[in-house]
């Protein structure tokens, strides 16, 4: 995700999970809020996985399986949606952030039931496709791993994105190049945090929307992981970069142990049948774990996660003072660029799986 308002202006979604007014009614709400743990993958959605109450996680890099746990132990960070005041050790959370996601998942819990019960085929219900288009856009900018690209943009040298901001967007002027530099919070953390929203609105919730959705039931299960929304590139393609919510042919989210979502890019079109066989299955179970941050979950007992090996995900682009002041700007820029787009896990491997299910990209 790019953290810049500006750069695909004209795709602004309007929905109330996305206005201001419904974020300043987060903050009113959240003046009592006192939990620490934040969970980045909701534990509603993690629920459908779940047998006796607990779902099995499965570490991606050492294929160690967990012992079963409850959603509400996984997939969290302590303080994640908080920031440290200046000269202080304490903690400050951004207490409506929490707040904010958690109204939003209460009624996006009821919207996934609808979406089980649509069975399988073609998506058409536009009302249920808004909503879930904002919160599976919320998914993907909430992730540890988005953050992290997010904060690598927000600390990149002005020179560097000032260039950064012109590629991603030719039609800006140099005035509103400028403006958008200095609309900027003196914390980059709560930068970041702020444009989660923002990126939502202006560029993932509408890209989602504009797809073509249809629901798959497997003949065998499906797992999860700490980054649900898969974005499959597809061919042509190779699997050296992920081109996001706007070009990648498909966006893929596991719905249940028997059902997956798929977005195709405007332009293609699905053609059943809606039923994935094993073998489709499996390589929706790979591109799963290769998409992972760090773990899968499944339910207990199906032992999926740990018999598909997938390379380790290259190593995290360090963009610190000390290295910003040895580059110029165009090397700076390239860093930019490659931040801005998270590397595959087989990025740098000879060899690499087939796109899944080759169906979905003839046209």
């Amino acid at each position: 995700m790019v953290p810049d308002l500006k750069l695909i202006e004209m795709m602004s979604f309007e929905h109330e999970w996305l206005s201001e007014k419904f974020v300043a009614e987060s903050q009113q709400l959240a003046v009592n809020e006192k939990g620490r743990k934040h969970h980045y993958v909701p534990q509603m959605y993690l629920r459908r996985w779940a047998l006796d109450g607990k779902v099995q996680p499965t570490q991606v890099d050492t294929q160690q399986v967990h012992r079963p746990q409850p959603p509400k132990e996984v997939a969290y960070q302590n303080n994640f949606y908080s920031l440290p005041p200046a000269g202080s050790a304490m903690d400050l959370p951004l207490k409506w952030l929490e707040t904010h996601l958690g109204r939003i998942e209460a009624d996006c819990a009821l919207r996934l039931d609808e979406l089980e019960a649509w069975g399988s085929g073609l998506v058409s219900d536009d009302s249920l496709k808004r909503d879930l288009s904002v919160f599976l856009g919320l998914q993907v900018t909430r992730t540890p791993s988005n953050r992290q690209r997010s904060l690598l943009l927000v600390n990149g040298p002005d020179a560097a994105k000032r260039m950064f901001l012109r590629k991603m967007n030719p039609r800006l002027s140099i005035s509103e190049i400028e403006q958008s530099l200095r609309n900027r919070h003196a914390d980059p953390k709560q930068e970041v945090l702020d444009l989660m929203i923002k990126d939502v609105r202006n560029v993932v919730a509408d890209s989602l929307y504009q797809r073509e959705w249809a629901l798959f039931r497997t003949d065998s299960p499906v797992i999860t992981c700490d980054d649900p929304v898969i974005f499959v590139s597809g061919p042509p393609l190779t699997r050296k970069y992920s081109v996001g919510a706007l070009m990648s042919a498909v966006v893929l989210y596991p719905v249940n142990p028997y059902c997956v979502l798929a977005m195709l890019r405007p332009g293609l079109r699905h053609r059943g049948p809606y039923r994935l066989d094993k073998s489709e299955t499996h390589s929706v179970n790979t591109e799963t774990v290769g998409a992972a941050a760090k773990t899968t979950f499944e339910r207990p007992g199906d032992g999926i996660a740990a018999h598909i090996a997938v390379p380790p995900r290259p190593p995290q682009i360090e963009l610190d003072d000390e290295t910003v002041k040895r580059l110029d700007t165009e090397a700076a820029l390239q860093l930019l660029l490659r931040a801005a787009s998270p590397r595959s896990r087989w990025a740098d491997v000879e060899t690499a799986p087939a796109w899944p299910v080759p169906r979905w990209y003839s046209g």
